[in-house]
């Protein structure tokens, strides 16, 4: 059933003004110049399985200005619910009066909002209606029940970084790139040894770019791009064919272990965060044993001593008897993980 918010009464002046290009024209906004909101759910309940299908559409009315005018952009803004709308995440709406969010979409603003996932909370959404570079107006404020699911777990993208300087070599399985916010962007954080990389889709040669020329642009089969040992940010834009390789300082967390790419000797696996003290990734394990550490150092490590599913640091290192293709859960909040075999 849809739920319809209405705006609460309004006050019977709206001040806002507005001036011509030349500065001499004045114009006041009609006080039913708010829009007013439609969800077309209550409560959403969001899922991996699902995340490519729509999950929660936002509809509004067309404001009355009192005069004519065209509206740069329209915007649905999300906060918690005890937020003030001060730093909201926000989506823009492709077309007037209407926002449709998939599953993926809504689920990564939650995320960065730092909503617990698989955790039922309260959100507020309203719309922004951008009039010019300096003045908007906005919807009265609207609740929705939410359920995010952990958010990079979606790093199921076709794209991947191959190459001797990765954990798996030249032969793949490819350390797997995430989706950004931005269509056709994808980044990934991986820690590399000396030695070349190339990216590619579906783990195969057929569709692959090389950097011909070291000056940042990709090149369909171009030359393998030459790397020295780090941990690095990566990112691949497809949308001007560039990317970029940046040294990061951030903390990593990675499989290590015999029945990883890369055994004992690293570099590690690398596990994506996902929120939350959450981290996800997809991998190629054989029969063997893995344990998860911090870095690809031993100072800070994880395993399972007990073999009941939780972590303890230092713990004994954790069997694999089926070798295949996994999603692997670290759950640090909850000091848990899993191990899903992927058919």
């Amino acid at each position: 059933m849809k739920n319809i918010i209405y705006k609460s009464i309004l006050s019977l002046f709206i001040t806002t003004l507005f001036v011509s290009c030349d500065d001499t024209e004045i114009t006041e906004i009609n006080s039913n110049g708010v829009p007013e909101i439609t969800l077309s759910e209550n409560t959403v309940v969001l899922t991996e399985a699902n995340s490519g299908l729509d999950a929660l559409t936002v509809t509004w009315t067309d404001p009355d200005y009192g005069f004519n005018a065209a509206p740069i952009s329209y915007k649905v803004l999300i906060d918690t619910i005890d937020g003030d709308f001060s730093s909201p995440q926000s989506a823009t709406a492709n077309i007037p009066f209407q926002k449709v969010f998939t599953a993926q979409q809504l689920n990564a603003l939650l995320i960065t909002l730092e909503l617990a996932p698989n955790e039922e909370a309260q959100v507020k959404l309203k719309i922004e209606v951008v009039l010019s570079s300096v003045n908007s107006i906005y919807s009265e404020a609207v609740d929705l029940t939410v359920t995010p699911y952990p958010a990079l777990s979606d790093i199921s993208t076709t794209w991947g970084i191959v190459g001797d300087a990765t954990p798996n070599g030249w032969g793949g399985l490819d350390v797997p790139f995430y989706k950004t916010d931005i269509d056709n962007v994808f980044a990934a954080y991986v820690h590399l040894i000396d030695g070349e990389i190339k990216f590619r889709e579906n783990n195969d040669w057929t569709v692959n770019y090389g950097d011909t020329g070291v000056d940042g642009t990709l090149e369909g089969g171009g030359d393998n791009i030459v790397v020295t040992a780090g941990t690095y940010y990566i990112t691949m834009n497809l949308n001007n064919l560039t990317y970029t390789l940046e040294s990061s300082t951030e903390d990593i967390w990675g499989l290590v272990g015999d029945a990883t790419p890369n055994a004992w000797d690293g570099p590690d696996w690398t596990l994506y965060p996902a929120g939350n003290d959450i981290y996800v990734t997809y991998v190629d394990l054989i029969n063997g044993q893995i344990k998860f550490r911090l870095n690809n150092d031993w100072g800070v490590n994880y395993g399972d001593t007990g073999v009941d599913g939780t972590l303890e640091a230092g713990g004994d290192n954790i069997d694999i008897t089926v070798e295949g293709k996994y999603k692997i859960t670290m759950d640090l909040f909850n000091q848990t993980y899993t191990l899903e075999l992927i058919p």
